[in-house]
C-alpha cells in the first residue's frame, strides 16, 4: 500500500526532502541556475500531448487550456507538504533582458495576493501570462482585468512577446501535497513560423541539458517514433539515465487498438524503448469531468479503478507504473535523491567560481568615488611625474636618454661628414693642364680625411676660387670673403642635419608620452583622447619654441668668429702639416697607368712610367696628433722589426734634432722644413678654413643637442602639468561636471565590472545559503 502524503511529512525523509526542496526553491530564486546547474525536473511534449493534463495531475490546479490558448513561458511548480489550509502564491521571475542576456540581478516579485481559492488560480495564471508577455505594462492594470479583457488591447497587441523566457513561479502549499518541484515548458509546436518553432525548441535543449530530470508526455494515440519531444530528449540524454516517460489518454485508444495496446504494454513493461527510469502510465479526466469539477481525490480514484479494469493494464506485472500517485513519488524520490548527491559538487563549483570571479573583478579598475575634479588631479600629477622621470636622469629616464643619445650621435656623425674635402694636389688633364674636373680615383688616392664626404677640393680649385674673390686687396693678401664663403659652403647641409636630430627627438619624446598617456588613462577613452590631443598642442608649442631658437643658432655659424684662438692656432697648424706632408710623401707614389696626373708642386705631368710597383698615397690620419694617415705597404728593403726605411730616416732625423738642442719635434713638425710651395697660399688657406671647422664642429654638436634636451625635452615635461590643468579648467565652478564626464569608465568595462559584480553577488549568495544549510 502506498504511504500517503501526510505520513510521509511526518517522517524524517519527509522532512529532510522539504529542506532540499525549499533550499533549491532560494538557489532558483536569486539566479543561481545561471551559474551552476541545479537539480530539476523539466515536463516536456509536444502541443496536445496531455502534458497540462499531466500538469494539473501533479500539482492540482486547473491551468489554462481553452482552445487556442497554451503554454507561452515556462512554469515552475513548487509542491510543499503542510498540515495548514491550501495556498497558492504566484510570482514572477525576470531572468532576461530585451535582447535575451541574463540579467545582473534576478529576483521574484509576487504578482497579486496569496490564492486560498483553487478556483481563482486559472485566471491568475493568465494574467501572469500576459504580465510576462508584456513586460512594460502596469501590473496593476493586469491584475483587474477580467478573462475577456486579457484578449483585447492592450493585453494582446503587436508589442505582446510571442513567448518568453521569464519564468511563472507557482508555490503551493496544503495538506494532499507532495513535496516536489517541477518545470513546465510551453509545447513543441508544428504548425508556426519558422523562427517561433526554434525558439521554442532552443528554450526546451536549453532546459533539458545537465543536471536535470526530463519528463517526456507521450500521447498513446500517436506512435512513439512521431514524438518530437522523445527525440530531443534523446538527443540530451542518449544513453536514458535521465529520462523518463509518462504516457497520457490510455482512454483515447480504441477497442480496435489492440496492436497499439500490445506495443505500449511493452513499452511500459520495458521490452521496448527502454528508459533507466522507465515509464509510467497516467489517465486524466475528459471535458466532462473537468466541467464537473471534479476533486482531484476523485480523479485519482477514477484514475486507479481505470487501471484495474481496463485490458492490458489491468493484467500487467508493473502494477507500480501506473497512475499519478506512482509517478509523483517516484519524481519525488528522484530529485531529492540527486539534489542531496549533487549539492557538495555544487558548493564546490560555486567556491571555484566566486574564485575566478572575484580574480577577474581584481584585475578591473574600482570604480571612481569621491569628488571627480579631485581624482582628475590625482591622474593629472601622476601621468607629469611619471613624465619628470622620463625626462631626468634616473632608471626611469634611461630609454629616452639612451635614445635621444643615439640621435645625437648620428648628428655629431653627419655634422663631420660635411667637413671640407681639401686635397693637395693639383689635377691635371690629358694635356698636363690644371683641371677643374675631380675624378674619383685622385680623391680616393690623396684624400686625407676618410670621414667627411664633401665633394674633393683641389689646390687649383683653391686657386681659382680666391682669384675669384680678389677685389682691390693688395698682392698676396687672400680676401676674408674667400674664406667666408668656404666655411658657408661646408654649412649648408647643418639645416637638414638639425632637423634630422630634432624630429627623432620629438619622435622618441611622443612615444614615451604615449605610453604614459597609456599607463595612467588606459580605463577612460574619452579623457584619454582629449590627453592625446592636448599632448600633441604643448608637445608642438615647444618644438616651435624650440626651432625659433636654434634658426638663429645655425645663422650665428654663417659669421666665422670665435675666441678659442689657441686652439684655432693649432688645428691650423696640425692640417697644414697634414697638407704639406701629404703633397710631399706622395710625390714618388703615383701609378704609371693614371689616365689624369697629379702635380706635387711641379710644373709639368709626372712621367707615364715608372721603374718599380707605385706604394698608394694616404688617405686620411690616425689621430689628432699625426700627420701620416697610415703605413705604405713594406717593400723588398723592409726592416726586420716591420719599420719601413722612411720610418727610421724620421726616427734618426728626430734624433739629430734632439741632440741639437731641438726638443719636442713631432714627425709632423718636419713638413715644416720642406722648402716654400708655388701653392703655399692654397695650402695655408685650406689648413686655415679646416682648423675653423673643427672649431665650429665642436660647437655645434654641443650647443643643438643641449639646446633640444633643454628648451624641448625637459621643457615638455615642466610645463605638461599647468598645461593640463589650464586644458582642463580644474579650479573652475563646472571643473566637478565636466571632470566626471571625462571620467566616464570605458563602456566596456562598466559592463564588465557589472555583469562580474552581479555575478559574484549570485554566487556569494549561493555559498552562504549552502553554508547556512550545513555544507561547508
Amino acid at each position: 500500500m502506498d504511504p500517503k502524503p501526510n505520513e510521509l511529512s511526518g517522517s524524517q525523509y519527509a522532512l529532510r526532502r522539504k529542506e532540499l526542496l525549499s533550499l533549491l526553491k532560494q538557489l532558483r530564486a536569486t539566479g543561481s541556475q545561471g551559474e551552476l546547474d541545479l537539480p530539476r525536473i523539466t515536463v516536456i511534449g509536444n502541443q496536445s500531448a496531455g502534458k497540462s493534463s499531466v500538469v494539473e495531475a501533479i500539482s492540482g490546479i486547473t491551468v489554462p487550456r481553452d482552445a487556442g490558448t497554451c503554454t507561452r513561458c515556462p512554469m515552475e511548480c513548487r509542491l510543499s507538504s503542510s498540515t495548514n489550509r491550501w495556498t497558492c502564491q504566484i510570482s514572477i521571475r525576470r531572468e532576461y533582458d530585451a535582447s535575451g542576456s541574463l540579467l545582473d540581478k534576478v529576483s521574484e516579485t509576487p504578482f497579486g495576493h496569496v490564492i486560498i481559492d483553487k478556483n481563482n488560480v486559472e485566471l491568475a495564471l493568465r494574467r501572469a501570462q500576459v504580465a510576462v508577455l508584456n513586460p512594460d505594462l502596469d501590473p496593476s492594470d493586469i491584475l483587474r482585468a477580467s478573462a475577456d479583457d486579457l484578449t483585447k488591447a492592450p493585453f494582446v497587441s503587436s508589442q505582446s512577446l510571442a513567448f518568453s523566457r521569464d519564468i511563472i513561479c507557482v508555490d503551493l502549499e496544503g495538506p494532499e501535497l507532495t513535496d516536489l518541484a517541477f518545470i513546465d515548458l510551453p509545447g513543441l509546436i508544428q504548425n508556426a513560423e519558422p523562427r517561433t518553432i526554434k525558439l521554442v525548441e532552443d528554450m526546451v535543449v536549453s532546459h533539458i541539458k545537465g543536471n536535470c530530470l526530463i519528463l517526456v508526455a507521450l500521447p498513446m494515440t500517436d506512435d512513439i517514433e512521431n514524438q518530437k519531444a522523445l527525440r530531443l530528449a534523446r538527443q540530451e540524454d542518449p544513453d536514458g539515465r535521465r529520462t523518463i516517460g509518462v504516457m497520457t489518454k490510455p482512454d483515447m485508444l480504441t477497442a480496435g487498438s489492440t496492436k497499439a495496446r500490445d506495443i505500449w504494454l511493452d513499452i511500459i513493461e520495458g521490452r521496448r524503448h527502454p528508459l533507466v527510469h522507465g515509464y509510467y502510465c497516467t489517465r486524466q479526466p475528459d471535458d466532462a469531468q473537468r466541467a464537473a469539477e471534479i476533486t482531484p481525490s476523485e480523479a485519482r480514484e477514477a484514475e486507479a479503478n481505470f487501471f484495474s479494469s481496463t485490458h492490458p493494464w489491468s493484467t500487467s506485472a508493473h502494477k507500480e507504473r501506473f497512475g499519478t500517485v506512482h509517478l509523483v513519488a517516484t519524481l519525488s524520490r528522484l530529485l531529492v535523491g540527486i539534489i542531496n548527491d549533487t549539492l557538495p559538487r555544487i558548493l564546490a563549483e560555486a567556491a571555484s567560481k566566486l574564485e575566478t570571479c572575484s580574480r577577474e573583478l581584481a584585475t578591473l579598475p574600482e570604480e571612481l568615488r569621491g569628488d571627480p575634479a579631485t581624482h582628475m588631479l590625482k591622474l593629472l600629477t601622476t601621468f607629469c611625474d611619471d613624465v619628470q622621470r622620463s625626462t631626468s636622469t634616473g632608471s626611469d629616464a634611461s630609454q629616452l636618454i639612451h635614445r635621444n643619445r643615439d640621435a645625437y650621435a648620428s648628428f655629431k656623425s653627419a655634422i663631420r661628414k660635411t667637413a671640407p674635402n681639401f686635397i693637395p694636389a693639383v689635377l691635371y688633364d690629358l694635356d698636363g693642364n690644371p683641371s677643374g674636373q675631380h675624378e674619383e680615383a685622385a680623391e680616393t688616392s690623396l684624400g686625407v680625411d676618410d670621414l667627411t664626404k664633401a665633394k674633393p677640393f683641389f689646390l687649383n680649385n683653391m686657386r681659382d676660387h680666391i682669384k675669384q674673390s680678389v677685389t682691390r686687396e693688395l698682392p698676396n693678401n687672400v680676401p676674408f670673403s674667400a674664406k667666408a664663403d668656404l666655411i658657408m659652403q661646408f654649412q649648408e647641409g647643418w639645416h637638414a642635419a638639425i632637423a634630422v636630430c630634432f624630429t627623432a627627438v620629438r619622435q622618441q619624446v611622443e612615444a614615451m608620452l604615449e605610453q604614459r598617456v597609456k599607463d595612467t588613462f588606459y580605463r577612460y577613452d574619452h579623457l584619454e583622447g582629449h590627453i592625446r590631443i592636448f599632448i600633441a598642442e604643448i608637445v608642438q608649442k615647444h618644438f616651435d619654441a624650440c626651432s625659433s631658437i636654434l634658426l638663429p643658432v645655425l645663422k650665428f655659424e654663417t659669421t666665422p668668429y670665435t675666441q678659442n684662438t689657441h686652439y684655432l692656432a693649432e688645428s691650423h697648424a696640425k692640417w697644414l702639416g697634414i697638407y704639406k706632408e701629404a703633397r710631399s710623401s706622395s710625390r714618388s707614389s703615383q701609378p704609371a697607368h693614371k689616365k689624369r696626373k697629379v702635380d706635387q708642386g711641379q710644373s709639368q705631368a709626372i712621367r707615364a712610367s715608372q721603374s718599380k710597383p707605385p706604394s698608394p698615397a694616404p688617405t686620411g690620419f690616425v689621430s689628432g696628433s699625426n700627420g701620416f694617415s697610415r703605413k705604405r705597404p713594406a717593400t723588398d728593403d723592409e726592416h726586420p722589426e716591420g719599420e719601413s726605411e722612411r720610418d727610421l730616416q724620421i726616427k734618426e732625423a728626430l734624433a739629430a734634432l734632439s741632440a741639437l738642442g731641438y726638443h719636442g719635434v713631432k714627425p709632423e713638425d718636419l713638413a715644416r722644413l720642406v722648402p716654400p710651395d708655388e701653392y703655399e697660399t692654397e695650402l695655408q688657406m685650406m689648413a686655415e678654413v679646416r682648423g675653423y671647422f673643427q672649431i665650429a664642429y665642436k660647437r655645434i654638436i654641443d650647443n643643438v643637442p643641449s639646446m633640444i634636451d633643454y628648451m624641448f625635452v625637459k621643457a615638455v615635461a615642466e610645463d605638461m602639468q599647468s598645461f593640463l590643468i589650464s586644458k582642463f579648467a580644474l579650479g573652475t565652478a563646472d571643473a566637478t561636471e565636466r571632470c566626471s564626464a571625462f571620467l566616464a569608465d570605458n563602456p566596456m568595462v562598466v559592463i564588465k565590472r557589472k555583469e562580474l559584480s552581479a555575478r559574484k553577488d549570485r554566487l556569494e549568495e549561493v555559498k552562504h545559503a549552502l553554508h547556512t544549510f550545513g555544507l561547508s
